[in-house]
């Protein structure tokens, strides 16, 4: 099988398959534990928001009941498809779909919004600054920005980046441009002018992870970081 070159047809080729994994994968219940409980602390009822590379929209839904409006934002038609009938059976009305590649080009015309979230989207764009400066300018001043990347320091991702190099298996690594630590998240956000509020990370109920996370620190047995971050007030901006 050849290797994908393209994350965007890549996830909408595998769109049913990746939705499917949320209802047996404990990594993906694992996720849903902690966007849930990101989202109804940092949250604010009344809020526009955006979900950037929403996927299937498992985590739109989670954002849906707190938000006035959602606007869902992927690239992929397969991905739209599956989230558009995924916030139907949920009967959301409130969420609009986008199809576009991110971070969109100038002349996109979103408004600003209170709230932007992405799950483990950023980790596949070019240049992680110019997503977070693409997400600074749709964030009204005060504005929270939710989102998590690949963990640099988990020895399981150092291991299957190697395994990939050698096998171009598991097949969307090779579509993963940017693996961070904590302190790499923390030195980008303060470069793009973003106040850093905390982080978490997860994606570490699989066997391995499990199993290393038995003898060593957290942040080397999860595949993933989720980091909070404000844009700041007028009266605090730089």
């Amino acid at each position: 099988m050849s290797r994908p070159t393209d994350a965007v047809a890549f996830h909408s080729e595998i769109a049913s398959d990746f939705h499917a994994t949320y209802e047996s994968d404990p990594n993906r219940k694992d996720r849903i534990v902690v966007w849930r409980r990101l989202i109804s602390r940092f949250v604010k009822p009344g809020a526009l928001a955006y979900d950037l590379g929403c996927g299937p929209g498992i985590v739109t839904c989670e954002i849906a009941p707190y938000a006035e409006r959602v606007i869902a934002i992927d690239g992929a038609p397969g991905m739209l498809n599956i989230a558009r009938k995924t916030l139907a059976d949920h009967s959301f009305r409130n969420v609009d779909f986008m199809q576009s590649r991110l971070p969109p080009g100038k002349g996109h015309g979103l408004a600003a919004a209170e709230v932007v979230i992405s799950s483990s989207v950023i980790e596949y764009l070019d240049s992680v600054e110019d997503a977070l400066a693409f997400i600074r300018d749709i964030l009204k001043p005060g504005g929270i920005l939710i989102f998590s990347i690949s963990n640099r320091m988990c020895l399981k991702r150092r291991a299957a980046r190697i395994v990939h190099r050698l096998t171009g298996r598991p097949r969307y690594f090779g579509l993963l441009r940017h693996f961070l630590s904590v302190e790499d998240v923390k030195a980008k956000l303060r470069a793009a002018g973003f106040e850093f509020l905390e982080s978490e990370y997860f994606d570490g109920r699989d066997r391995v992870n499990s199993l290393v996370g038995l003898f060593l620190p957290r942040k080397y047995a999860a595949n993933l970081i989720v980091a909070v971050a404000r844009r700041p007030a007028l009266n605090n901006a730089q």
